[in-house]
């Protein structure tokens, strides 16, 4: 027997869903007591391929009993559906909503369940494991601006990095950045957290172009390119106007840029560029990983100087430079 407030919460959960996701992103084939239905596509309705999630919720639900889930996915098998259904229905407590959680999970095991991706996947196993010391010291290793740079044509990344540098033909503000940015390039040390690894990286940015370069040259790395997500943010100073510049990107995660950037105006930050990657393990971290995001991107801007009030002003790529990067 349904409990009276079913219906309520489920409404409210619709709410909350499109809220946090869109309007657009939250598909409702049904609607009603007993016959509401919605539909998702992971990552995104954009991305091929996609795993496309119906969800029917029953009159008791959440009181009782949870969402009834079809997953489909031309390219993976039905075991693996089947499996990450009954990850879901385990993952469901009588008497609270479940569709939230179960998008987020599905979304994180997206990087390692999508064919596409699981050779990348193996090339950054190391790091997203993160059971000792080694693989995080490797992976910093790694990390060196100088390597990104001279690696374009290395581990398989030559024809991406010859588009890349062909799309960059002419434009010389971009070029300019690009020499500005690898010589300051300032790389967090990598740390595990039930075996997600988080690390920071960093670089002053004065301009679009700065950031912009910021990101091309990490991405140039197998390992940050392969990571699940790469959050950033950014806060640049336009002092003659007496404002600033600034904007973050989640790339996936979920309120994670919003955060990240909400991080650099609280400890004023000004002129610099943060990206924080992180390799999902495979075991869920709840809101902490938000917190974990915001701990690396911090000790990074610490260790730079850019946290106001440090000894270190940190406004200069000549202090970022030379403080906190892996050698």
């Amino acid at each position: 027997m349904a409990d009276e407030s079913d219906a309520a919460q489920q409404a409210d959960e619709l709410c909350a869903l499109q809220a946090i996701y869109g309007e657009e992103a939250v598909r409702v084939l049904e609607v009603g007591p007993g016959a509401a239905a919605y539909a998702f596509s992971v990552p995104d309705a954009g991305s091929q391929p996609r795993l496309e999630v119906r969800a029917h919720l029953p009159a008791t639900y959440p009181s009782q009993h949870p969402p009834i889930v079809e997953l489909q996915c031309g390219l993976l098998p039905p075991d693996v559906l089947a499996g990450l259904a009954a990850e879901l229905e385990g993952m469901f407590v009588p008497g609270e909503v479940a569709l939230w959680n179960w998008l987020e999970h599905l979304r994180e095991r997206w990087a390692d369940l999508a064919p596409q991706q699981q050779a990348a996947a193996g090339d950054s196993s190391e790091a997203a494991a993160g059971s000792g010391g080694d693989a995080d010291a490797a992976l910093a290793a790694e990390l060196q601006a100088a390597e990104l740079l001279g690696n374009e044509a290395g581990e398989g990344g030559g024809r991406q990095a010859a588009q890349q540098r062909q799309q960059r033909e002419g434009d010389a503000e971009l070029e300019a950045a690009l020499a500005e940015v690898v010589d300051t390039v300032v790389h967090g040390e990598p740390f595990t957290e039930k075996r997600s690894t988080f690390q920071a990286h960093l670089a002053p940015a004065s301009s679009m172009q700065h950031v912009e370069a910021l990101m091309e040259l990490l991405l140039q790395n197998n390992k940050i390119r392969a990571a699940t997500h790469n959050i950033m943010a950014f806060r640049i100073e336009q002092a003659e106007r007496g404002t600033f510049l600034q904007d973050y990107d989640d790339d996936g995660e979920t309120a994670a840029g919003g955060r990240l950037l909400h991080l650099l105006q609280m400890v004023d930050a000004r002129n610099v560029c943060v990206v924080v990657s992180r390799w999902y393990g495979g075991i869920l971290l709840g809101p902490a990983r938000f917190t974990h995001i915001n701990n690396a991107a911090r000790e990074v801007l610490d260790a730079c100087g850019y946290i106001a009030g440090k000894e270190s002003s940190g406004k200069g790529s000549s202090s970022s430079s030379s403080k906190g990067k892996k050698r």
